[in-house]
């Protein structure tokens, strides 16, 4: 047995007795969980061993979105429980679904503006509009966390 799979062995136990439903290992370097947060609501990661023995984390669902890269399988383990924790907290705000529309949206771009720019020959002021655009949206966000009160 190699280091890789037993320190993934590790994870995937202390993920099980945190409430995993379901884990997928593809030979030891790749993992996929999920958790149950209700009958509508589902997390689920995805983390891979890499040559330097770090991990890389990402968010599948609700929305995809990379976490980082941890050193070792009890900082994935701590920030799955607080990532859940907060998901917790945030499914009994009355925004929740409208939260969650709002960020696959946001999610969208990146893949709509390579998918835009590598395909198409897209004029200098499109861009710019589209720069100022997003820039709007920024600022939008940075106001409402200003405005908001923190968890």
């Amino acid at each position: 047995m190699n280091i890789n799979s037993a320190q993934g062995d590790a994870i995937e136990t202390l993920l099980r007795q945190m409430g995993a439903s379901d884990i997928v290992k593809v030979r030891g370097f790749l993992y996929f969980m999920k958790f149950k947060l209700n009958d509508k609501i589902e997390i689920s990661y995805s983390y891979n061993i890499n040559t330097q023995n770090k991990y890389f984390l990402q968010r599948i669902k609700p929305y995809p979105i990379p976490q980082g890269v941890f050193c070792d399988e009890y900082e994935i383990v701590s920030f799955i429980k607080k990532d859940l924790l907060k998901f917790n907290n945030a499914m009994n705000s009355s925004n929740f679904n409208l939260f969650i529309d709002v960020t696959k949206k946001v999610n969208s771009i990146t893949s709509k503006m390579e998918d835009l720019f590598l395909n198409n020959n897209v004029d200098k002021e499109e861009l710019i509009i589209l720069n100022n655009e997003l820039d709007i949206i920024l600022n939008e966000i940075d106001f409402a966390k200003s405005n908001s009160k923190k968890l």
